[in-house]
This record gives C-alpha cells, structure tokens and sequence, in this order.
C-alpha cells in the first residue's frame, strides 16, 4: 500500500505538536521562521511526523563543502532548509519495510514545491544532524542523503539561538537537484533563481570594502569635476559617489533608499569617506536625499563609470560594472517649475540597480 506524505492543515497542528512533544527523545521543536510539518499517511492512519524548518545560521563543515564565500552564504543561506525531526510512530502488526527512507525520498520529492508555494521561493538543499552516539543515519543515507562533517557541539535554543551541546552531531546533506552545490557557489545564480537571492545588508557591502577600500574610493572619486555652486557645498563629490556605489551594491533601488542606506553608515566609515562633521556634535553626518539627487544628476557619467570600473579591476573586488545616468529636464530642485528629473544606475548586463524619477509637479521630500 502506497504511504502519502502531506503538510498538515491548520487543524492537526496541535495533535501533531503534542505527539511529537510526548513521544521524541527532542521533544517538539520552539523555531522561528519558515517551516512546514508533514505526515505520512498509509491507509488514511498517520504513521510517522516530518518537520522542516531553516537551516542552520552558521555550519562550518556544510559551507566549507558548498564552498561559498560568507556574501554567498548571507544571500543564500535560505535556499538550504533543515529536517529538524523525523519520527516514525509506533504500530502494532504493521509491517513497514523501508518506512523511513521513503518517507524522506517523498518528502525530498515534494519539498521545494510546497515550500515556493508557501514562501515565494524553491528549496536546492536539505540539512539535518544525526548523533552518532544513537543512530548511524541509515535511513537518510538511503535516501540519497550524505555526511559531510560534524557540528562544534551547539544545540540550537529558542532563549539563546545556540547553547553549548555535549555531544556533536554528523552533518547530512541532500542536493534536491544535481546541480545545487554548483548552483549555491557560483558567483551569478542561474536566471530562474536571481529574484530570490537576499540583497547584502547595507553595513555588510560597506565593512566588505574595509576602511582602506573606503577611503581609496573616495581618493579616486574626489577627483571627478563637480559642477555645483560651491556657496554652501558640505559634501564633496567623492563622499557622495562613494555612498551612492556602496548603496547600490547592497541593492538600493532608488535614490531614497540609497539615502536610508547612507543613514546606516557607521561613525568609522563616515569618517573614511570624509562626510561632513557636526562642530556641535563631533560627528560625522551622512548626505541626505536632496545632497545625493544633486550629485547623481551633476557629475559626468561617463567619467564616473570609467572612474570606477577602472577602481573595481585596480582594488581587484570585481562586482558587475556599473553605469550612472542622469537627466534634468527644465525643473529646479523642487520642480516648481514643472520639470522632471530621471535618475538610474544600471550594470553592464542592462540590469537596473537604481532608478529614480520624478513626474511632474512632484516636490522632493526633505
């Protein structure tokens, strides 16, 4: 007789959760995030209890297997998702050979489908630990499952994320296509998968680039003509331009939030851009909206883009190159005039970083 495997439906979750607390030696599970529970099903009488939630936050022994640089694993981290427990429950006169390898083969089958539906993303590996004090993973390794290191002894804990753990566990992984461990440690993902990818947090792009690589960006892009009156001018070319790339590498679509994103600079990294500093306070401020709309739409594109495709290959940190294009159309800063104002910065592939315009008769909110 053929065993179905299914997500639970909001009904059987508080069955399911007191079986799984009552009879595994874990008990249920306290996670946080994206998760779904299964069961398996033989003629209708629910068999074993299935539940898979994220992965795991830091795993030395899996990443060194993907082989993924630290971006590459903030920005994908999501497609990896861990079987957190697997409980078949007990029977009388049933007899149920490879019950536990095929519930897994099922629910590898129809995991990354049910988690795209319920999320907005596909599954391209499946985790999950086994402590080799107690079980030996037969059942996963039959499954096309395979160990590829151990733990550093950290459980995970709803109070503390992780606590110390007594007793590593061995790592098992399983690709859900042959091609995912290339998929997750190759520099561009493949077409059908770049929508999920997470953008790199704003202080992340910046501390990549390092105080040094800070301030030899704006070195380079001081020098740029910067054709704004200088009456009143607190921010120089090379800390606005400086901000503006940092911002759209950390995946900024618009001038605005490439505005939040400067907000997000810390004091040190301010300071390596030169940005303006408070007499009153002493600290540096970052440029607000208004002071970056004015450089994006006064400094020469072309000289920016072979500016700073030509520091990308010097410094060797090789991100897509990126081109700045501006155009004011009889408007003033306000556009009291009635003018409009289009703003973009696209890579070389035509993919858009950031894009910015203003319709007519719109104002720019201080």
């Amino acid at each position: 007789m053929k065993v179905n495997v299914r997500p639970i439906i909001p009904e059987e979750e508080e069955a399911w959760n007191k079986e799984m607390a009552w009879r595994h030696p874990l008990g249920n599970p306290q996670i946080a995030g994206h998760r779904i529970k299964y069961v398996a099903e033989k003629k209708g009488k629910i068999i074993a209890l299935i539940y898979f939630s994220a992965c795991a936050y830091r795993l030395a022994d899996r990443d060194r297997w993907i082989g993924w640089t630290p971006e590459q694993v903030t920005q994908r981290r999501h497609f990896i998702v861990q079987n957190s427990r697997f409980l078949i429950l007990p029977h009388e006169g049933d007899r149920r050979h490879n019950l536990a390898s095929r519930t897994l083969a099922w629910c590898a089958r129809r995991l990354s489908a049910d988690w795209q539906e319920r999320f907005g993303y596909p599954v391209l590996l499946l985790e999950t630990f086994v402590d080799p004090a107690y079980h030996r993973g037969t059942c996963y390794k039959a499954s096309g499952w395979n160990v590829v290191g151990t733990t550093k002894g950290f459980r995970r804990d709803s109070e503390e994320f992780y606590s110390p753990d007594s007793t590593p566990k061995d790592i098992w992984l399983r690709p859900l296509r042959t091609d995912a461990r290339e998929i997750l440690r190759r520099s561009e993902l493949p077409e059908e998968l770049v929508e999920f990818e997470k953008p790199l947090p704003s202080k992340r792009v910046a501390a990549r680039l390092g105080v040094d690589g800070l301030s030899s960006l704006f070195t380079v892009l001081r020098k740029l003509p910067d054709s704004r009156r200088s009456q009143g001018r607190r921010y120089s070319m090379g800390c606005c331009l400086s901000i503006l790339t940092c911002a759209i590498l950390a995946g900024c679509k618009g001038l605005r939030e490439c505005a939040e994103f400067a907000g997000t600079l810390p004091q040190k990294q301010l300071k390596a851009l030169r940005a303006w500093r408070d007499p009153e306070t002493r600290r540096h401020q970052a440029p607000n909206y208004v002071t970056l709309w004015r450089v994006a739409t006064a400094v020469d594109t072309d000289l920016f883009e072979k500016t700073l495709n030509k520091w990308f290959r010097d410094e060797g940190h090789s991100p897509e190159a990126i081109a700045l294009d501006g155009k004011t159309l009889r408007g003033t800063l306000l556009n009291e005039g009635g003018g409009s104002c289009v703003v973009s910065a696209v890579s070389h592939n035509g993919s858009p970083f950031f894009s910015n315009k203003r319709s007519r008769n719109q104002k720019v909110k201080k």
